[in-house]
C-alpha cells in the first residue's frame, strides 16, 4: 500500500500522563458484588474471556495449576503444585488458548505453592482496599514469583499497604509490595491519507494516536483513548482530526461511561479499557505505522494488520508506535492487573504493563496500537493509554477488553473485520 503524504506537523510533547483501566466482571469474579453497570458489545455478542478468566478455566481443567508466563528464552514456564500434571496442563493449555500458544522454544515447568483461583481470589480480596490508598499503583497476580504484586509509588505508601493486609488477614507471603512509578495518562505528528493505527490525531485541546481501524457493525472508523474525548466517559461527538485541524477523519461515537461500587476501590471510578471509538470521517486503511525506533518519527514500513490476541501473557515482548516517541517495545511484566491511573479517579480492570531499559512512551503517545510483529504485518493486542518511569513502561488496555466495551473488531488486511 503506498500512502500520501499531505502534511508534517511537529508540536512539543504534552504533559506525561495515563489513563485509567477498566475490566468486565469476571466469570466466577470478582469474589464480592458486581462492578457496577458496563457498556454491553454493541453487536449483542459474547465478552471475550479475559487472560485471567482462560488460566482460571485451564486450572478447571488440571487442579494446582498455578498460572504462566514466558521467559527470556522464549519457553512457556507453566507454575504447578503437581509436577506429574505438566503433561495435561500442556493440554489444557492448547485446548483452551490455541495450539499455537505452545512456543517453539518448548514448555519447562516450576513449582507453585498457591494455585491460580487461590491467587485470584487473593488479588480481588485486597484490590478494593488497597487501590483506594493514597500512593498505590496496582495489583496483579504475578506467575513468576507465584503470589499477588501490589505496586507502591514510593517506599513511604508500603506501611499502609503492609497495615490493610494485616487488616484484612492475608497471609504476608502471599504478597509482594513493589516500588513502581506512577502510571500517569498521556496526550499525542504526521498526516497521511488514508488514516491507519499510529499516526497523530488533534481533538480539542489534545494531541494524541490514532490507535487502530475499526468496524462497529457496519460502521468504519477507529479506536483511540476515552481521555483523549472532551469527557472521559460518555459521548460528546468529540471530532478527530489529523494530523491538527482541520482535517475531520473522525467523530466520537462510543465511550462507555465509569462505574462505583462492587470491586471498584472507594473513591474511584472503574472500566476495563481506556478506549472510544470514532465513526470515520475520511478514508481509513488497515496498516499501523512503523518507525526505525525510539524517538525516530520517520515513517519507515506500514504493516498491514493480519490478526490479533485478545489477550497477551506475561513476559511477551509487545510494540507500539505513538505520535511522540516513534515504535518502541516492552516486555510484559503484569498482566491482567488492576491499576489506579496516576492523577486521576480511573482504575481499569484487566490492564497491562510493559517495562523497558530505556524510555518506551510519552505524552501524546495516548490511543498507540500496541502489536505483535508476525512476519507478515502485525497482530493487535491492545491499546496504550500511558507511561511512566521507575522503571519505563507503558501501560495498555488488552484488546479483548476494548472489543467487549465498544463492540468493535479491528478492520484487518483484505478490508473485513478480524
Amino acid at each position: 500500500m503506498r500512502q500520501q503524504a499531505i502534511l508534517r506537523v511537529v508540536v512539543g510533547s504534552a504533559s506525561l500522563c495515563l489513563g485509567g483501566w477498566s475490566e468486565a466482571v469476571w466469570a466466577g469474579g470478582p469474589a464480592q458484588g458486581p462492578v457496577g453497570v458496563l457498556a454491553e458489545p454493541a453487536s449483542g455478542a459474547a465478552r471475550p474471556r479475559t487472560l485471567d478468566e482462560a488460566l482460571l478455566e485451564v486450572e478447571r481443567e488440571v487442579p494446582g495449576f498455578g498460572g504462566m508466563y514466558h521467559d527470556e528464552k522464549g519457553r512457556l514456564v507453566v507454575r504447578l503444585v503437581n509436577a506429574t500434571a505438566a503433561p495435561a496442563a500442556r493440554r489444557a493449555i492448547a485446548s483452551v488458548f490455541g495450539a499455537e500458544r505452545i512456543p517453539q522454544a518448548g514448555v519447562v515447568t516450576q513449582p507453585a505453592t498457591r494455585t491460580f483461583s487461590q491467587l485470584k481470589a487473593l488479588q480481588e480480596r485486597l484490590t478494593p482496599d488497597v487501590l483506594a490508598l493514597p500512593g498505590t499503583v496496582f495489583t496483579d497476580v504475578d506467575e513468576k514469583s507465584n503470589r499477588v504484586a501490589i505496586g507502591v509509588e514510593k517506599a513511604e505508601a508500603r506501611a499502609i499497604v503492609e497495615r490493610a493486609i494485616a487488616r484484612l488477614a492475608v497471609a504476608r507471603d502471599a504478597v509482594d509490595i513493589v516500588e513502581w512509578g506512577p502510571i500517569n495518562p498521556t496526550n499525542v505528528q504526521s498526516g497521511w491519507t488514508p488514516v491507519g493505527g499510529g499516526l497523530q490525531i488533534e481533538t480539542p485541546g489534545k494531541y494524541c494516536t490514532l490507535g487502530f481501524p475499526a468496524l462497529q457493525g457496519g460502521t468504519l472508523g477507529f479506536v483511540s483513548n476515552s481521555h483523549c474525548t472532551q469527557v472521559q466517559g460518555g459521548v460528546e461527538s468529540t471530532p478527530a482530526y489529523q494530523a491538527v485541524a482541520p482535517w475531520l477523519v473522525g467523530t466520537e461515537t462510543t465511550d462507555p461511561g465509569y462505574a462505583s461500587g462492587g470491586s471498584c476501590p472507594a473513591g474511584r471510578i472503574c472500566r476495563s479499557s481506556d478506549s472510544a471509538f470514532f465513526r470515520g470521517e475520511a478514508a481509513i486503511a488497515t496498516y499501523v505505522v512503523q518507525t526505525p525506533g525510539a524517538f525516530d518519527l520517520n515513517i519507515s514500513a506500514w504493516p498491514e494488520v493480519t490478526g490479533k490476541v485478545l489477550y497477551p501473557s506475561q513476559g511477551q515482548t509487545v510494540f507500539k508506535t505513538g505520535r511522540t516517541t516513534g515504535t518502541t517495545s516492552g516486555t510484559i511484566q503484569w498482566a491482567c492487573a488492576t491499576v489506579n491511573s496516576g492523577g486521576t479517579p480511573h482504575t481499569f480492570y484487566c490492564n497491562y504493563i510493559a517495562t523497558s531499559a530505556t524510555q518506551n512512551g510519552a505524552g501524546g503517545d495516548s490511543g498507540s496500537p500496541v502489536f505483535f510483529l508476525n512476519g507478515n504485518g502485525v497482530t493487535l493486542t491492545g491499546l496504550m493509554w500511558g507511561a511512566g518511569a521507575s522503571p519505563w513502561n507503558f501501560g495498555f488496555s488488552p484488546l479483548g477488553g476494548v472489543q467487549a466495551e465498544l463492540g468493535v473488531v479491528p478492520y484487518c488486511q483484505g478490508g473485513v473485520g478480524c
